[in-house]
C-alpha cells in the first residue's frame, strides 16, 4: 500500500510537468524557437525522473527497515521515513508548478538570458536546484537505510603475545646464562638465608658469571706472568725496559735532529767542518768574488781575510750577515737565494779566512777583533768565538 501511495504521487507530480511545458513551447514556438528553453526543461525531466527512481528505491528499502523496526519494537525509524517521504512529492508538485508560472512569463519579456526572459531564466534554475537538492536528500536517506540493513562489523582486537626476534631471545638466553644469573622473584623464598639484620634478609644467589669468569681469566695471566719473568726469562725487567726506551728515545731525537738541519738560523748556527768549508767556497766563488774578490781580500767591499770587522766576526754574525744584509753599506740579503744550510756553509768559509791577511788585501775596515783560535774548525760542535 505505501509503494502505490508514493508511485501515484510522483506520477502527480510528473504529469504536473507538462501542462507548462506544453503552454511554454505554444508560446514559446509562436515567437522564436528557444532551444535553450528546451534544454533546460529536458534536464528538469530527467531529474524527475531520477527523483522517482530513488524515491523507489527508498520505498523498498523502508519496507525492510520497517520490518526490521517492528521484530524490535522501534517505530521512532518508520516515523523519519515517512516523514521524509511526503516531503518529496511536494518538491516535485512545487518545482513543476513554478516552471509552468515561468514558461508562462516568458514571452511578455523582452530581456532575455541566452534566448530566455529573466522571470524564465531565475524560475527554471530553482527548479533545477531544488530537485538537485531532492536528489542529495534522497541519497542520504538511502545510505543511511543501507547502513542498516548492512552494518558494518567492528572489528575485534585479538590479544597476540608479544613476538621476540632471535636477537632479542639469544640476548636473552645469555644475559640469563653469563651476566645475571639471579634467581626469579617467584623462587626467592627458596634461597633465603636465615639472617636477619633489623628487618633486612639476604639471598643466596650466585655470583654473576662475568664476575666468575673474570676471576678465573687473572688466575691464568698471572700462571703466563710467573712463567714468562721468572721461569722462562723472555721478559725484561724493569731496568731492562729503562735502558731499552732510552735508546729508543736517543734514536728519535738523532733522527729528528738530521731531520732539523735545514732550519739553521743566527741563534743555532755552528761552525762546519772541512767538508762544509769547501762547499762554502765553491759558493763564494759564484756569488761573493764580485765586492770581496776572488781571494776574499775586498773591493768594493771590505776585506774579509784581516782581523777587523765592521759588523762583527763570530759565526752568528756572519750568518746575520748574510742572511739579512745591511743595504744602506752595500750589503744585501741572500736568504732568498740560499738556504739556510747553503748560509751556514757560505759562513763558515768566510770565518776560516779571518787573520789569513792576503798580499793584496783591502785597507781594515770597522774594529780590531781579538780572535781565540784563528785557525779553521773541522769540528761542526766547536764553534770559534770572537770579541771585538
Amino acid at each position: 500500500m505505501l509503494y502505490k501511495k508514493y508511485t501515484i504521487m510522483m506520477v502527480l507530480a510528473l504529469f504536473a510537468v507538462f501542462p507548462a511545458i506544453a503552454q511554454d513551447t505554444q508560446k514559446v514556438v509562436s515567437s522564436t524557437t528557444n532551444y535553450i528553453e528546451y534544454l533546460v526543461l529536458t534536464v528538469a525531466l530527467l531529474l524527475v525522473a531520477a527523483i522517482w527512481l530513488l524515491s523507489s528505491i527508498l520505498i523498498l528499502l523502508s519496507k525492510k527497515v520497517v520490518e526490521i523496526a517492528k521484530q524490535n519494537k522501534t517505530f521512532t525509524i518508520i516515523l523519519t521515513i515517512l516523514a521524509s517521504g511526503f516531503v518529496l512529492p511536494a518538491f516535485a508538485q512545487d518545482a513543476t508548478s513554478t516552471s509552468a508560472d515561468a514558461t508562462a512569463q516568458a514571452a511578455s519579456s523582452t530581456a532575455y538570458y541566452g534566448g530566455l526572459s529573466p522571470v524564465s531564466f531565475w524560475t527554471l534554475s530553482t527548479v533545477l536546484v531544488l530537485e538537485l537538492v531532492v536528489i542529495f536528500v534522497l541519497l542520504y536517506f538511502i545510505r543511511n537505510l543501507w547502513r542498516i540493513l548492512n552494518p558494518v562489523p567492528v572489528p575485534v582486537a585479538v590479544r597476540t603475545t608479544p613476538s621476540f626476534t632471535w636477537l632479542k631471545t639469544t640476548w636473552a638466553s645469555l644475559d640469563k646464562k653469563f651476566f645475571t644469573k639471579a634467581a626469579p622473584i617467584e623462587q626467592e623464598a627458596d634461597i633465603m638465608l636465615d639472617h636477619d639484620y633489623d628487618g633486612i634478609k639476604e639471598l643466596d644467589n650466585a655470583l654473576p658469571p662475568w664476575w666468575k669468569y673474570g676471576f678465573y681469566i687473572t688466575i691464568f695471566v698471572a700462571i703466563f706472568y710467573f712463567l714468562k719473568f721468572e721461569v722462562w726469562h723472555t721478559g725484561m725487567n724493569p731496568t731492562e725496559e729503562y735502558t731499552t726506551e732510552m735508546a729508543e728515545a736517543k734514536a728519535e731525537t738523532d733522527a729528528y735532529l738530521a731531520s732539523m738541519k735545514e732550519n739553521v738560523d743566527e741563534k743555532s748556527v755552528v761552525m762546519l767542518d772541512a767538508a762544509g768549508i769547501a762547499t762554502g767556497k765553491v759558493l763564494f766563488t759564484k756569488t761573493c768574488v764580485a765586492c770581496h774578490s776572488p781571494n776574499g781580500g775586498g773591493g768594493v767591499g771590505p776585506n774579509l781575510t784581516d782581523n777587523y770587522a765592521i759588523h762583527g766576526a763570530t759565526i752568528q754574525d756572519i750568518f746575520k750577515t748574510i742572511k739579512y744584509g745591511y743595504p744602506d753599506k752595500g750589503m744585501q740579503s741572500w736568504q732568498s737565494n740560499f738556504s739556510p744550510i747553503e748560509m751556514q756553509q757560505l759562513s763558515s768559509y768566510i770565518k776560516s779566512l779571518v787573520n789569513t791577511n792576503v798580499a793584496d788585501g783591502k785597507a781594515p775596515q770597522g774594529d780590531l777583533i781579538k780572535e781565540i783560535d784563528a785557525a779553521p774548525v773541522t769540528d761542526s760542535t766547536n764553534v770559534t768565538t770572537s770579541s771585538k
